[in-house]
C-alpha cells in the first residue's frame, strides 16, 4: 500500500512540474511581469494626479525582485513602483483621503483609520491583480506604491521605464547643484509614467558630493521657489510650482536633487 501511495505522489509531482513549465496561463495572476508593467505605470500616473496640486511628488524607479515563490516548483518575480508625496505635517490623512476619492471607481479605493479617526493607510486595486498601497512614511511624507505581487518572470525583461520626451527638466538638477556650488557626480537619470488625461509625468534626478562649504539649501533654492514651500529644513527643501515639484535633500555627504513635472487634476 505504501508503495502505491508513493508512486501516485510521484506521478502527481511530475504532472504538476510539466504543467507549470509548459501549460499556458489560465488565470490573470499567471500573466508575467512584463505584461503587468504597463498596468503599474498607469497606476503611478493615476496616483500622481490624485495627489493634487498642493503637494510635492517624486517618482521612484521601478524595482524588480526575483526569487519569490510562485509555486512549490517554480520561482517568480515581482515589480513595484512608488510615488513619494510630501505635504504639510498634519495634512497626511487629508491627502490619503483625497487620493482615495479621486482614483477611478474601478480601483475600489478605500482607507483605514487609526484610533484617533485620522486616515492612516490606503488600499486600491489597479486591475490585473496589481495592488496599490499608501501609508505614512514619516512626518509630512507619504509613500504610494503599485505592485504586481509574485508572477512568472519575463526573460530579458528590463524594468527601466521608457524615457518619455516632451518636458525639458533634465537641466534642472545640474542648475540647482551649480547654485549650491556643487558639481554633478554623474548623469541625470529620468523616468516617467503616463498621466490619466494624456501626456506624462517625469522625474529627473541628479546628485553631487557635498563638501560642507556649499551654500545652505534654502539660500540656493528659495529664490527659485515661486510656488508653495512644503518642507524647509537644513537638510531638506521642497516646493511646488504649478505642475513642477522640486526636492533638494542632503543625505550624509551627498546632495540629491529631484525635479518632477507632469500630471495635475
Amino acid at each position: 500500500m505504501f508503495v502505491v501511495v508513493a508512486a501516485w505522489a510521484a506521478v502527481l509531482l511530475v504532472v504538476a512540474y510539466l504543467s507549470v513549465r509548459h501549460d499556458e496561463p489560465t488565470v490573470p495572476e499567471q500573466r508575467d511581469v512584463a505584461a503587468a508593467a504597463p498596468v503599474v505605470d498607469r497606476a503611478i500616473g493615476q496616483l500622481v494626479a490624485a495627489a493634487g496640486d498642493d503637494v510635492v511628488v517624486e517618482l521612484s524607479p521601478p524595482r524588480l525582485t526575483s526569487g519569490c515563490r510562485l509555486t512549490p516548483l517554480r520561482d517568480g518575480a515581482a515589480l513595484d513602483r512608488s510615488v513619494t508625496v510630501r505635504t504639510a505635517v498634519g495634512a497626511e490623512p487629508t491627502v490619503l483621503d483625497r487620493v482615495a476619492q479621486w482614483l477611478p471607481g474601478s480601483y475600489h479605493a478605500g482607507t483605514r483609520r487609526g484610533r484617533d479617526g485620522a486616515t492612516v493607510s490606503l488600499r486600491a486595486d489597479a486591475g490585473e491583480f496589481v495592488g496599490i498601497r499608501g501609508a505614512l512614511a514619516g512626518p509630512g511624507v507619504l509613500t504610494l506604491t503599485a505592485a504586481t505581487g509574485c508572477r512568472p518572470a519575463s526573460p530579458n525583461f528590463d524594468p527601466t521605464v521608457r524615457l518619455l520626451y516632451g518636458l525639458q527638466i533634465d537641466e534642472e538638477p545640474p542648475r540647482i547643484l551649480a547654485a549650491l556650488g556643487i558639481s554633478p557626480s554623474g548623469p541625470v537619470v529620468r523616468f516617467g509614467a503616463p498621466c490619466p488625461g494624456g501626456g506624462a509625468v517625469h522625474t529627473a534626478r541628479g546628485s553631487g558630493r557635498a563638501s560642507g562649504k556649499e551654500a545652505p539649501l534654502e539660500t540656493a533654492v528659495r529664490p527659485a521657489a515661486g510656488g508653495a514651500v512644503v518642507a524647509d529644513t537644513p537638510d531638506l527643501y521642497a516646493y511646488r510650482d504649478g505642475r513642477r515639484s522640486v526636492v533638494v535633500e542632503r543625505v550624509d555627504r551627498e546632495i540629491l536633487v529631484a525635479v518632477s513635472e507632469g500630471c495635475g487634476q
